[in-house]
């Protein structure tokens, strides 16, 4: 990740791969962990983002209220660590071709202002199917 000198590799298998890094949007830095699952071919390839701290919150004046452009990880133990909604899949938007480097970072950074932006106005900014 030459293009993103914050971010190291962690792993390197046959399935997947994952790097951690820091980002800064707008007033915070945030610690992220992206990963790419591996499929057979380079169109099975599934990446993912976590935001690992600070930990993604609800807005103090509205706690029920979910946080917009999230999935939830289905791990138990990785549970407070939802996936961060960058592309909608059924849009082509992203494929195995492209690489993270200069679309899945560059969006988590864009999701982050969007976030910063929903914790402060409770208006999410950055479009997208809900």
């Amino acid at each position: 990740m030459r293009r993103w000198p914050t971010f190291r590799t962690l792993e390197r298998g046959r399935a997947s791969v994952h790097w951690q890094g820091k980002l800064r949007p707008l007033c915070r830095t945030y610690d992220v962990g992206v990963g790419l699952k591996l499929g057979p071919d380079a169109s099975g390839c599934v990446p993912f983002v976590v935001v690992l701290d600070p930990l993604l919150r609800h807005r103090p004046e509205r706690p029920r209220e979910p946080i917009p452009h999230i999935y939830p990880n289905r791990d138990p133990s990785q549970a407070r660590l939802p996936f961060l909604c960058l592309y909608d899949p059924r849009a082509d938007e992203w494929h195995g071709g492209m690489a993270v480097a200069k679309t899945i970072i560059p969006w988590t950074v864009e999701w982050l202002g969007c976030y910063e932006g929903w914790l402060a106005t409770g208006e999410w900014t950055g479009g997208g199917v809900h």
